[in-house]
């Protein structure tokens, strides 16, 4: 026989034929490999995505609490009477009544 025309061996069917046949620990191993970093990258992602997630939580939180603080101040200062007493003399015009003009009414 010639150089080319020499009996050619299927080596990939040989190399997985010996694979799984008397290598099936490693081929477990190597699912077992893969599996795990497949879990890994899968995890790790999720704890990012959690991670992003709680950081914006956080900082609306934080826009909250400073919303809340500010209605705090707010409700403080529009329910003061002397505040209240200020607006109604400048803006309305009113005095303060005196006890002879005072009228009292019962029913």
């Amino acid at each position: 026989m010639s150089e080319n025309n020499k009996p050619r061996y299927p080596l990939q069917q040989i190399l997985v034929e010996d694979l799984f046949s008397s290598n099936k620990l490693v081929v477990l191993l190597l699912i077992g490999i893969l599996v795990s970093a497949m879990g890994t990258i899968w995890i790790t992602h999720k704890t990012r995505q959690l991670i992003s997630e709680n950081g914006m939580l956080i900082l609306q939180r934080q826009a909250l609490e400073n919303e809340y603080r500010n209605l705090q101040v707010q409700e403080a200062t529009e329910g003061d009477s002397t505040r209240v007493e200020s607006i109604a003399i400048s803006t309305l015009k009113m005095k303060v009544v005196s006890s002879e003009q005072e009228v009292e009414i019962r029913e």
